[in-house]
């Protein structure tokens, strides 16, 4: 196992305190920040709430007065007709109706400005209000919607009271006076006079014309004050119902306020609480938290302090360990070594770094169980290592065998695993450990070995070929000749019976030109490697072959499904070299039925511009024993010299197709080969290769 460098560890450690003082700071921060936002939140969401019900009981008062001077003006609407005395006779108003707490004057203000009825007592001097800013605003205004009128001094009681009034229209529309309800400025707050207030809480009506009409901040009432141009009517304007953080534009406080407006009356209602107020408890909280932060800060410096002196002294113990561990791994990597166990409780293995590096898997993936060894080395070697544990448990000992493995990378591993038992103290087995090497380059050379035997063996073939090309060529001339000048002969003759004599000479004739060109193809093969390509119709070589195996095998049939995208097209081939590699895969396939032998050619269109050629057979299937299928000297029959399918992938890669082996299986065989479309093979004469499936004969 590879240890991390010191100054990484270090640097680990230094990191990770910094991270745990880090993540502590930001804790402390964003808990801070957290409770700070959901404080103010919820003073917000309690202000909005505060207000709205503040709204609500504004409404409702000012909705009674509403209804008192509505009330009034319908009982003297008689004394608003003016009359031919002035000023005219005040008319007490004594009614129960109007006599509510909160109402402190009533007065009826008929058109001309007079004073015409009033509640208070005694009876006031007549007097007029007509050059008033109220009288002429409700004259020269048609809406008769009641008016909340900034606080003024009575000249009823001399009192500042809360002016509220409204225009009064005779029944020809025309302007017919003022009706007139004063009350006390602290009956627009009453609804908070039995809550406890903090003294920096506020709540106020203010006039949208910048004048306070009721102010409350804590116990204190005011009214009167002007706040024209200030932030709060500056923010009524911009939001008339909203929620905003400010001063106050008279203590200077800043608060939370939120404000709705009254557009009816003119008006708008706001409530106010100190940020102060609101963020003291947080504040108090987060005075704890910087503490906490301050001691878990101290506490992780001290105790990364201790980790590194720890650190050092560990070190400084394992300095010889790691010496001789990096001896022995320099020792296993230089024999390609490595060592293994296998728990046999836990039916578990356990291999070392550089066995999983043999193996291409992660470091990090040291235990496989049965199954996921089976994955990774075959059945094959599963086998092997099953029948080397059944004989450690019977015999004890060190045990030895080879196998081989296809890595992950698609490469073939060959190993050499060396094995000894466990026992117990009751003499049981526990398991076994082993070693593992890689012997690849041994096997290698021993494959280039026989290879080079295969060469010399294939370059004595190539001389073979090349005398029997050679010596048959003559025989085979004159046979021709001689054929020839028997069918003149028989010509000639006027014996009709002659006929069948002529065509079967014919036919002979025919097959000796095929044996002709067949060693004419190989001997240019030979000589300069190049087949003779022509555009052909693959449709008519496949059923020449055909009919030339079943002409030599009686009772033989073979199927020919040709596919209708490749019914008329024609491909870049040697008709004589396709020819002779279909009869020779029929012929194998024939060979390998036991029984009823069904044999398919099938065609159809493949990738790359291609036409594939299926030779389908319901035989026994392939053995796969290791061996290349398509090599020299490589064949499943006792008799057989292993060249059949090895001539045909030379004849078809020449061609620039491919052979391979789609399927075979207990049901049957699919040989495949394939050759490039005659306009495709003029674009591209290079072959298209694909992943081959590869199989040996037995």
């Amino acid at each position: 196992m590879n240890r991390p460098p010191r100054s990484l560890i270090k640097t680990g450690v230094v990191g990770s305190a910094l991270s745990i003082v880090v993540l502590v700071w930001i804790f402390v921060f964003g808990q801070v920040d957290y409770e700070r936002r959901e404080a103010v939140n919820a003073a917000v969401r309690a202000n909005i709430q505060r207000v709205t019900a503040f709204e609500q009981y504004v409404v409702r008062t000012l909705e009674g007065a509403d209804i008192a001077t509505t009330y009034v003006a319908e009982q003297y609407a008689s004394t608003l007709q003016g009359s031919a005395q002035s000023p005219p006779p005040i008319v007490w108003i004594d009614d129960s109706t109007l006599r509510a707490p909160a109402v402190r004057e009533i007065s009826v203000i008929n058109r001309n400005g007079d004073l015409v009825a009033t509640n208070t007592t005694p009876l006031p001097e007549p007097f007029n209000v007509r050059k008033t800013v109220v009288f002429r605003q409700h004259r020269s205004r048609p809406s008769t919607s009641l008016q909340v009128n900034a606080p003024s001094r009575s000249r009823l009681s001399g009192n500042r009271l809360l002016l509220l009034s409204r225009r009064v229209n005779l029944p020809d529309g025309s302007f017919g006076g003022v009706i007139a309800v004063r009350i006390h400025p602290n009956e627009m707050t009453n609804f908070l006079q039995h809550a406890a207030l903090d003294d920096t809480d506020l709540v106020s009506v203010m006039g949208l014309d910048g004048i306070t009409r009721a102010r409350r901040e804590g116990n204190k009432l005011s009214f009167g004050e002007d706040l024209r141009g200030s932030l709060v009517m500056r923010m009524q304007e911009h939001s008339p119902n909203g929620t905003y953080l400010g001063p106050s534009s008279i203590d200077g406080i800043y608060r939370y306020f939120s404000h709705r407006r009254l557009p009816k009356y003119g008006i708008f209602v706001t409530s106010g609480v100190s940020q102060a107020k609101v963020l003291a408890p947080v504040q108090a909280r987060a005075n704890g938290y910087f503490i906490g932060g301050a001691l878990i800060t101290l506490v992780t410096i001290l105790a990364a302090g201790l980790v590194l002196v720890l650190i050092k002294r560990r070190n400084a113990h394992e300095a010889e360990i790691l010496t001789a561990n990096a001896r022995l791994q320099a020792a296993q990597q230089l024999a390609k070594l490595g060592d293994w166990s296998f728990d046999l409780a836990k039916k578990e293995f356990h291999w070392s770094e550089g066995m999983c590096e043999m193996y291409q898997r992660p470091s990090t993936e040291k235990f496989l169980s049965l199954p996921d060894y089976a994955k990774v080395v075959g059945q094959h070697a599963m086998q092997i290592f099953q029948a080397a544990l059944k004989q450690s448990e019977t015999y004890g000992g060190r045990q030895e065998f080879e196998l081989a493995v296809r890595l992950p990378s698609g490469s073939v591993s060959h190993r050499h695993i060396v094995s000894i038992a466990d026992f117990d103290a009751f003499g049981q087995l526990t398991g076994i450990h082993g070693t593992d090497q890689d012997i690849t380059p041994r096997k290698l050379l021993e494959a280039l070995q026989l290879q080079v035997s295969h060469l010399s063996k294939l370059d004595a073939l190539h001389a073979i070929a090349a005398t029997v090309a050679h010596e048959l060529n003559q025989p085979l001339t004159a046979a021709l000749n001689y054929l020839s000048g028997s069918i003149r002969l028989l010509t000639v003759r006027a014996d009709r019976r002659d006929d069948l004599i002529v065509d079967a000479l014919g036919a002979v004739r025919e097959q000796i030109n095929h044996a002709g060109q067949i060693i004419r193809r190989v001997r240019n093969l030979i000589s300069n490697g190049q087949p003779q390509m022509d555009a052909i119709s693959l449709s008519g070589v496949i059923t020449s072959a055909i009919t030339l195996v079943e002409v030599a095998n009686p009772g033989l049939k073979v199927t020919f499904e040709q596919g209708p995208d490749v019914e008329h097209v024609e491909v870049m081939a040697d008709p004589v070299q396709i020819q002779q590699v279909l009869v020779n895969l029929i012929r194998n396939a024939h060979e390998s039925c036991i029984t009823a032998p069904q044999i398919i050619i099938r065609t159809k269109l493949g990738k790359g511009q291609l036409v594939d050629v299926l030779v389908i057979d319901n035989g026994p299937g392939i053995a796969n024993d290791g061996r290349d299928l398509f090599s020299s000297f490589t064949s499943s029959k006792d008799d057989g010299l292993g060249l059949g399918l090895a001539i045909s992938r030379t004849l078809v890669e020449a061609m620039g197709g491919e052979i391979w082996v789609e399927e075979t299986g207990a049901h049957g065989t699919v040989i495949c080969f394939n050759v490039p479309l005659a306009q495709a093979a003029v674009a591209d004469s290079s072959p298209v290769h694909r992943d081959q499936q590869s199989y040996r004969s037995g």
